[in-house]
């Protein structure tokens, strides 16, 4: 499998807005917990376009340059993490330390850390014979946010997740470390990896 990572936006002007919407909506994920559709489905189907056109995101589709398969796709935002300062004091000094030298004091006591975030991330489980691996997207994905921290200074990436062992244990693994007693504004657990150059 040869895999290229197209952003959406080079897509759109390459292949036009509507063939662009048909080849999203071939992507299915699933939601093993319930048979809702999951969260990265919904995103890349209703979401991904929207918030390439605003700047909030920059979404990138994977696909096997062999087939022309879209096997995932990622999107990325910079987006710092930001730290209220009750839950800043919370973390151990060493990470205070390091946070501090890549981020600002708010003036609400709390703290910002320039970051990238990796917004969402996934397998497109339509295809039969799909052997992409979700290391492999989250490998892409921190390659591009690599990428962008050599031309705009930026140390760190993180991303959110629901509190699930597996999903942990997965980015942990990955090298991404999981910031204790902390939740998103969305209550979810972070995890944050800094980005080597």
């Amino acid at each position: 499998m040869t895999l290229h990572a197209f952003s959406l936006s080079d897509l759109i002007n390459a292949l036009g807005l509507n063939d662009v919407k048909t080849i999203i909506k071939s992507f299915k994920s699933i939601n093993v917990e319930t048979s809702t559709v999951h969260d990265v489905e919904v995103f890349l189907h209703t979401k991904a376009i929207e918030f390439e056109k605003s700047s909030i995101s920059s979404t990138y589709l994977v696909f096997d340059t062999q087939t022309g398969d879209l096997v995932g796709f990622f999107s990325l935002a910079n987006k710092p993490l930001i730290f209220s300062k009750k839950d800043f004091q919370a973390l151990s000094k060493n990470k205070q330390k390091l946070f501090n030298r890549h981020g600002r004091k708010l003036e609400s006591g709390g703290h910002q850390v320039n970051s990238y975030l990796i917004g969402q991330l996934g397998k497109n489980y339509s295809l039969p014979n799909n052997t992409i691996s979700g290391r492999k997207i989250l490998t892409l994905a921190y390659d591009k946010a690599k990428e962008a921290a050599r031309i705009i200074n930026t140390r760190y990436i993180w991303l959110e997740c629901d509190n699930n062992p597996k999903l942990l244990q997965f980015y942990q693994k990955f090298g991404f470390v999981l910031i204790e007693n902390f939740e998103s504004e969305s209550g979810l657990r972070v995890l944050v990896m800094k980005i080597h150059k």
